[in-house]
């Protein structure tokens, strides 16, 4: 009875302890920091709230971020306006000491309503701007300031619905500004492939649901915390050579084949993020 139970302890055990050549669990998605959107006609205020829920949706839909809303209505508007698209995995307590890599602002900039004639309803147009900023910085990134103008409005028998409807023609180009702004950014799970102590084929746990494309350079690092605030040590570069599913990429090492094996053996956390271009 005695062997049989350590037997079965030393079964469990193999299976429980995880493997040191992978790594799951932790969310390495960017963290974004929302700010109250504003209008430059202050009359206009309660509609540029409107418009950042759109923009929150179209940011949540991604699913490539966690949000920290800095001012304590992003993610009340979030649940009551938009039950659907509210993930509550996607957001972060702003009272929790996790500090935003970028924070994402917004104007309305313009807005008209067009009253048809014989009460059949109404138009709306609507212009507003985008900000990407880097948190630590300050700087607007590259790319990061964009201006979005509605296309055409259909007839909605109130203003508030022909706004939402303006809304909707701006929502294509939004998601890919989101897209192509900001970087994309990975766990290194596992290696795939390996000679002579060189990763040479790492799996990846991003896909075609966040946008991942063949070809794409990404920069290998881990965060070294032994100096009391995380410090990232860039270790080497991969580069996608095979979207695999929604979830998981492959990537082939083209540096530090051997650190990047290393590192992961050892049991740290490797983080993957695009190359600037």
């Amino acid at each position: 009875m005695k062997i049989k139970s350590i037997f079965l302890f030393t079964f469990l055990l193999f299976f429980i302890i995880p493997n040191t050549n992978s790594q799951q669990g932790e969310d390495y998605r960017l963290i974004v920091g929302v700010a109250k959107f504003t209008a430059t006609n202050v009359k206009q205020e309660r509609l540029a709230n409107m418009v950042s829920e759109r923009v929150l949706d179209v940011l949540n839909q991604q699913n490539r971020f966690q949000v920290v809303d800095l001012d304590g209505t992003a993610r009340e508007q979030a649940i009551s306006k938009s039950q659907e698209n509210y993930k509550s995995k996607n957001w972060i307590e702003a009272n929790k000491s996790i500090s935003a890599e970028y924070t994402l602002t917004g104007v309305l900039t313009s807005i008209k309503f067009i009253r048809l004639n014989a009460g059949k309803g109404y138009k709306a147009t609507i212009t507003y701007t985008i900000k990407i900023i880097n948190t630590e910085s300050g700087a607007i990134i590259q790319n990061g300031t964009s201006t979005f103008s509605s296309t055409k409005s259909e007839i909605k028998l109130t203003p508030e619905s022909a706004l939402q409807s303006a809304l909707s023609t701006t929502i294509a180009p939004l998601s890919s500004y989101f897209s192509s702004s900001f970087p994309v950014k990975l766990n290194l799970v596992r290696i795939e492939k390996e000679k002579k102590g060189k990763a040479q084929v790492v799996l990846l746990d991003g896909g075609s649901k966040i946008g991942v494309l063949e070809g794409t350079k990404f920069e290998a690092y881990f965060i070294d915390n032994s100096l009391g605030k995380p410090l990232p040590k860039f270790i080497g570069e991969i580069k996608i050579t095979k979207v695999l599913s929604e979830d998981f990429s492959e990537a082939k090492v083209t540096d530090g084949g051997k650190d990047i094996h290393k590192y992961l053996n050892d049991g740290k956390k490797i983080i993957c993020k695009t190359l600037k271009k």
